[in-house]
């Protein structure tokens, strides 16, 4: 249910940028209201609760965000309050977010490592993946000590575990199938 509702409203607005020609202008837009979203627990919370009135919640929006964000991108949160998916915007943005990264070629690729990675081996693993999906990527690095070694990559939908902590986990796994 949540991915069909962030599908619908991030589609309309992924479809808004490109038919005004503000792709990026929209993009900006939504980082900054996610960055609201995802920093201000109140005011999320106020917008999640079944007891603060629809009224109240769209005026909560205009007055947060309505000198930020087109009219339009405004709009469509509205029709979401209305529609009682406020709970879903968070989604929507990243689904819309997701959408404008891939036309633009753009791809986000999420690394984790037993240890920290040098500049060259980060650089390393970005020419690769960029050779692989022939598109511009964004790596975001993180350290995870549970990993005992190798690294997990992950890109859009796909997951690469080449860690030991992944390789024992299927081996063990292997081992259970025989019995």
């Amino acid at each position: 249910m949540v991915e069909l509702v962030a599908k619908r409203y991030g589609t309309a607005i992924f479809e808004l940028a490109i038919e005004s020609n503000q792709v990026d202008a929209i993009y900006e837009q939504l980082l900054w209201v996610k960055e609201v979203l995802t920093s201000q627990d109140e005011f999320v919370k106020l917008l999640n609760h079944p007891k603060v009135g629809m009224g109240h919640k769209i005026n909560m929006m205009e007055d947060t965000f309505g000198e930020h964000v087109s009219k339009d991108i405004l709009g469509l949160f509205v029709i979401a309050i209305r529609k009682g998916r406020e709970q879903h915007l968070l989604d929507i943005i990243d689904y819309c977010l997701e959408e404008i990264d891939d036309y633009k070629g753009i791809a986000k690729a999420y690394v984790e490592s037993a240890s920290t990675l040098s500049e060259e081996q980060v650089a390393a693993i970005k020419n690769k993946l960029e050779a692989s999906t022939k598109k511009q990527v964004i790596i975001h690095v993180s350290v995870n000590e549970d990993l005992i070694g190798g690294l997990v990559i992950r890109i859009g939908d796909r997951i690469v575990d080449n860690s030991i902590k992944g390789k024992i986990t299927a081996i063990t796994k292997d081992l259970y199938a025989v019995h």
